[in-house]
């Protein structure tokens, strides 16, 4: 092959002021270094980005060695003399394998420039990978689009969400393969089992289909017939028989949707009869209906028969509220039953109310504890509130307030608890008693327990007939206080008949109204009781029984009118205690003074019944009883202190001075306040009685002065000129003379509410002689309550 002679004389550059290039015959040059070679203008192209010279042929590469091998040994062949070449034209064989080898040829360049550069490749071999990826990408989206579909169909709600990530990272990669950006096989999510569709017969096909997208990475020759696998669709033939069964995948439909209606009347009747359980059973089952009708509108198959019932349901339900009922029962009797195995088997009794308060306290945090654990939240509030209510009660009681016992919830196994601080002296010797539970008690126990029963039934229905009687009457608040003392028999009951000892000292006893003294006549049970008391407010306790005597009677005048002046003085107490706490706003306790102030009113009425129809005297005895009083001075406000400065004593100076005292409060501190007193004309000991209402405030500030400072009293003469000279006499122009001083401290206001005491008089630090009574008062004390305890000898008379 000849070249082409070039055209034109060769023009010299340096005519144009250019270095000249010499010329350089292309016949000298060697063959590797043409201008013309196809390989080095390939490679050019492929760096530049260009593609000029892009589809000119290559050479064609070397044979391999297996078509060498088989051609060397062609070629050793004997060829008969008599053969010609031409003969060899016309092989079919020859032909065929010469076919073959070209075929060869046109496939065998594909690979090289892949393997021998990892440069970008020209466009030509990108465009054919950027085609089988994105033919691969395709059936990848195909796959995933099947089996999410086919998990949304069958209910798996976590398989569909992957297989849509799946899905949009494929859809990602397929938007940047056509944009021409290079995809890794490590970043295409792999095929993935598409799953058996709702309602399909022959779920088997789909996986095997998901192998061939593998077959591009391979070879690039098939990728045409790979756009096949979008027959994994074939199985969502289902919608066919949807289509075909339309209506009656609608009545399924309505029948799913009647019965949630149903169960949700059923729970709104539930709630309006006040049935919470009932309620919140049918209203869950309800909200379960919603996902069976998505289920039944995504395709999915499913037996109408095993829907429920409203009454399957409401069985179910009240079998699951007995099982509660047994299991609550069961955690409140098991303290009982610890106690009784541990304490001779008796009721849990305490010595005294703060202990008995403890007990329960602790009791019920143990039921706390142990409804957190088995999660039934609304019992562990309500144990809660309980708590709650038993740690306000012992504060109350460790500040010496009265409270109000039958208000507080009992748990089972407790006996009742003790109205007072003291020790009570029954109950030791009930529990070193032989324990009636034995497996064959005696048979004097038996009648004994049979008498305990027999009278804590009857003192029940007593207390029954009297808040009736109450009732009638119209006093609600008293038939409502007979009646909760009638409940607390229903324990003491059960564990008489369980064979347990029972306290009978401290059974409560009723009031003598017209109804229980009908009700006790002829009851000749107090051979049981070896001693017999009354309810008393939880503020006062009994140390001890101080019995008078073989039960004294007489008629003896002397005898009665003392007894009389006794009860009246008991009772007018408790009605000055009743006002106190009225006044004070604690209601409770006043609600309990006026309850004792009733019953010492009515043994008054039936001592002076007995003395006017000349039955004797009724039997009594003497309790020593003790009230914890909360001082407070109710008729000042919170805010409020007084100043009485009440009168001088003994001052050393003539008897016929003319005294006025001054004081000067420190608080506040800014603006301290300061008055006198009017004076008071010859005497020593001047009667003043001068009372001042001041103002302070319960902050900070006002508790630093009341620890640190205290009031300024001076004593001042009118017109005196000399204090110790007898023979001055007042004059028109003599100016007031300052006598002596005094100072009230005001610390003990920390903790009292009165401060009432004499303080001596000074001139500077020199004692002068005489002193000033002063009283200050203030509602309750600054810092802390004080309360003091009156202990008396209580006449108690005993049932008639």
């Amino acid at each position: 092959m000849s070249r082409k002679p070039r055209s034109g004389n060769m023009t010299n550059l340096s005519q144009f002021g250019l270095l000249d290039i010499p010329d350089i015959n292309d016949d000298d040059e060697p063959l590797d270094l043409s201008d013309d070679d196809f390989d080095l203008e390939a490679e050019l192209a492929a760096i530049s980005g260009g593609g000029g010279h892009r589809q000119k042929p290559k050479k064609p590469p070397p044979v391999p060695a297996a078509n060498l091998d088989a051609m060397i040994a062609e070629s050793l062949k004997d060829i008969p003399s008599d053969d010609e070449g031409s003969e060899d034209e016309d092989d079919p064989d020859l032909l065929n394998e010469l076919q073959s080898l070209a075929i060869d040829d046109d496939e065998a360049p594909a690979p090289p420039p892949r393997a021998a550069r990892p440069a970008p490749p020209p466009p030509g071999a990108s465009l054919s990978t950027d085609s089988s990826t994105i033919s691969l990408l395709q059936d990848r989206i195909t796959n995933y689009t099947v089996a999410e579909k086919n998990a949304k169909s069958n209910g798996e709600s976590s398989r569909a969400r992957r297989f849509g990530r799946g899905l949009k990272t494929l859809q990602d990669l397929l938007k940047q393969a056509k944009a021409g950006k290079e995809i890794k096989n490590e970043d295409i999510p792999p095929p993935v089992a598409v799953g058996k569709p709702a309602g399909a017969a022959d779920p088997q096909p789909p996986p095997p289909e998901a192998s061939p997208p593998e077959q591009p990475l391979i070879d690039l020759g098939p990728p045409e017939p790979e756009p096949s696998p979008p027959s994994p669709p074939e199985p969502t033939p289902a919608p066919e028989p949807s289509q075909s069964t339309g209506d009656e995948r609608q009545r399924e439909l309505q029948i799913i949707l009647n019965r949630q209606a149903e169960f949700k009347a059923q729970a709104l009747a539930a709630k309006k009869t006040g049935d919470k359980f009932l309620a919140l059973g049918f209203l869950k089952v309800t909200k379960q209906f919603d996902t069976v009708v998505e289920a039944h509108k995504s395709g999915q198959v499913m037996d109408l028969n095993e829907l429920p019932t409203v009454d399957m349901i409401r069985a179910a339900l009240e079998q699951e509220r007995g099982q509660q009922g047994q299991e609550s029962m069961q955690t409140s009797s098991a303290p009982a039953e610890d106690t009784s195995g541990g304490g001779g088997g008796g009721l849990i009794m305490a010595k005294t109310l703060g202990e008995g308060l403890r007990q329960r306290l602790e009791a019920f945090k143990k039921q706390e504890e142990k409804a957190k654990e088995e999660g039934n939240s609304s019992k562990a509030r309500r144990m809660n509130r309980i708590i709650k209510q038993y740690a306000d009660a012992i504060k109350r009681h460790e500040a010496g307030h009265a409270i109000d016992v039958e208000e507080l919830p009992a748990p089972a196994g407790y006996g009742p608890l003790p109205t007072g601080n003291a020790p009570q002296p029954s109950p030791s010797p009930a529990r070193s008693t032989p324990a009636p539970s034995e497996p064959s008690p005696s048979t004097g126990q038996s009648a004994r327990r049979d008498q305990v029963v027999a009278l804590l039934i009857k003192r029940q229905t007593q207390f029954k007939e009297a808040a009736l009687f109450h009732k009638k009457k119209g006093e609600v608040d008293m038939a409502l206080q007979y009646l909760r003392n009638a409940k607390r028999f229903d324990p003491l009951i059960e564990a008489a008949k369980a064979g347990k000892t029972i306290d009978l000292s401290n059974l409560p006893t009723l009031p003598r109204t017209t109804t229980s003294n009908k009700a006790r006549e002829g009851s000749g049970d107090s051979s049981l009781l070896d001693s017999s008391s009354t309810d008393e407010p939880s503020g006062a306790s009994h140390d001890g029984w101080v019995d008078v005597g073989a039960m004294v009677s007489g008629t003896s005048e002397d005898g009665s009118s003392s007894l009389i002046n006794q009860l009246e003085s008991q009772a007018k107490m408790a009605k000055e205690y009743m006002k106190h706490c009225q006044n004070m706003g604690h209601v409770a306790e006043a609600k309990m003074y006026e309850k004792l102030a009733v019953r010492v009113k009515e043994d008054l009425d039936v001592l002076r019944v007995a003395v006017l129809n000349n039955r004797g005297l009724p039997n009594f005895h003497y309790v020593t009883r003790e009230f914890s009083i909360t001082q407070c001075n109710t008729d000042l406000g919170v805010n409020d202190l007084e100043l009485k400065i009440v009168r001088g004593i003994a001052y050393n100076v003539a008897k016929d001075i003319d005294t006025y005292v001054r004081f000067e409060f420190p608080f506040p501190q800014e603006a301290p306040v300061s008055d006198r007193t009017d004076v008071v004309k010859n005497s020593n000991s001047p009667e003043y009685n001068a009372v001042f209402p001041l103002t302070i405030t319960r902050n900070r500030a006002c508790q630093r002065v009341f620890k640190r400072h205290g009031i300024k009293l001076e004593v001042w003469s009118k017109g005196w000129g000399c204090a110790e000279s007898v023979l001055c006499c007042s004059g028109w122009f003599r100016s007031d003379t300052l006598l002596a001083t005094a100072n009230v401290k005001l610390a003990p206001l920390q903790d009292s509410v009165t401060l009432h005491d004499s303080f001596a008089l000074f001139d500077g630090r020199r004692a002068v002689g005489g002193s000033l009574e002063v009283q200050v008062r203030v509602r309750t004390p600054i810092l802390q309550q004080e309360v003091k305890t009156e202990k008396h000898r209580w006449l108690v008379l005993d049932d008639v």
